[in-house]
């Protein structure tokens, strides 16, 4: 419901087609919120809807959550950028291209070992593991009646799964 209302106002202040656009695509590309390390409570992640995003907002326990937060109005959030934009800048989350997302797993990079990597099978998976004071990837299974999501990092059920490779 609020989607739509969005882009009426942007119709409203703008019936250009090109202020709309960038609304109509999402942040479904960028990485998964998370607030376990340091890096990550200091990242601003990209909800869906690019008027939005979400920040690690600490609780009275202690620990992290994440808080939706809106941009200002006629502003959309770049993940790239971590600040809300202009629609005119604005760029959703690019997937990885094909040849580094199906690539073997690759475990020498932070980023690297904190990616799961797509299996041969779409109900496995690739995960960095330290082994023998190494960084190695290791095969381990989704859960049964899910497949292993490139775009989620996570196994999903069979009607959420996309192929993330162009074999598949």
């Amino acid at each position: 419901m609020v989607l739509p209302i969005i882009l009426l106002l942007l119709l409203a202040v703008n019936p250009s087609q090109e202020a709309v656009e960038p609304i109509l695509l999402d942040n479904g590309l960028c990485p998964v919120a998370r607030c376990v390390t340091y890096d990550e409570v200091n990242t601003l992640w990209a909800v869906p809807d690019a008027a939005y995003f979400q920040q690690c907002r600490r609780v009275p326990t202690g620990g992290w959550a994440l808080q939706l937060m809106p941009c200002a109005p006629g502003t959309l959030f770049s993940y790239k950028q971590q600040v809300c934009v202009l629609p005119v800048y604005w760029k959703g989350c690019a997937a990885l291209p094909d040849e580094q997302r199906c690539a073997a797993p690759r475990c020498g990079t932070y980023k690297e070992v904190n990616t799961l990597w797509v299996h041969e099978s779409s109900d496995k998976f690739y995960q960095c593991r330290r082994i023998n004071g190494t960084w190695a990837p290791l095969a381990l299974p989704c859960a049964p009646g899910t497949l292993y999501s490139f775009k989620h990092q996570v196994c999903v059920l069979p009607s959420m799964w996309e192929a993330s490779c162009n074999d598949e």
